[in-house]
């Protein structure tokens, strides 16, 4: 907990140092559908109503799509979603999926903006939100209809590799971290989990 309030002050500040350059004339808007992969790393002693579950640790397929508004400066400003799919390991008690879905506000910083690959870093804050289509502990069993949602950051760092003027390819890579304690209906839900993702987009440049 302490390290993820230590990173979203981090996050925060890169807010603030960039806001500036919302006052620059925008250069462009770019749309990214992508798909990836994504690796959650903490995925043992989540808790229902204090009692534990466990996600399978599977690399999982993860569709996502990123809004950004580009200024003249390579500073982007935008929107972020991807989500995934994670069995629950199958106990005596617990079986079933969970679907995360992660959406963030993020700046973006892209370099060489002349050049036929941009490289670029970024950041973002938001929320995570997990619905469950499982039998845990004998507590949930949702069929995807509730949500326990709670914030998130995500660390980014990838390049853009022009095809025209108007398209081009994008590889990015993220990490991302999340601390879950929300309720559906009456139960409470605990998941800290902390992940990466490779993903592959198409740039489209309005």
């Amino acid at each position: 907990m302490i390290k993820q309030q230590f990173i979203l002050k981090l996050v925060f500040l890169f807010f603030i140092l960039n806001s500036h350059t919302a006052f620059v004339s925008a250069q462009e808007q770019i749309l990214i559908p992508k798909f990836g992969v994504v690796e959650r790393n903490d995925n043992a002693n989540h808790l229902v109503n204090n009692n534990s579950f466990d996600f399978d640790d599977d690399i999982v397929a993860a569709p996502g799509f990123t809004y950004l508004y580009k200024m003249d400066n390579g500073v982007a400003f935008g929107a972020e979603f991807f989500g995934y799919e994670n069995e629950i390991i199958t106990t005596a008690t617990n079986d079933g999926d969970a679907t995360t879905k992660h959406i963030y506000g993020v700046v973006e910083k892209f370099f060489n903006t002349e050049g036929t690959v941009k490289p670029f870093i970024g950041v973002g804050v938001g929320f995570v939100s997990v619905s469950f289509d499982a039998n845990v502990n004998g507590a949930i069993s949702d069929d995807f209809e509730d949500n326990a949602t709670d914030l998130s950051y995500e660390l980014i760092a990838g390049a853009e590799f022009e095809i025209n003027k108007d398209i081009g390819m994008t590889v990015e890579y993220k990490y991302f971290d999340f601390e879950v304690d929300d309720d559906i209906d009456d139960r409470n839900i605990e998941i800290e989990s902390d992940g990466h993702g490779l993903f592959v987009g198409v740039a489209i440049h309005l």
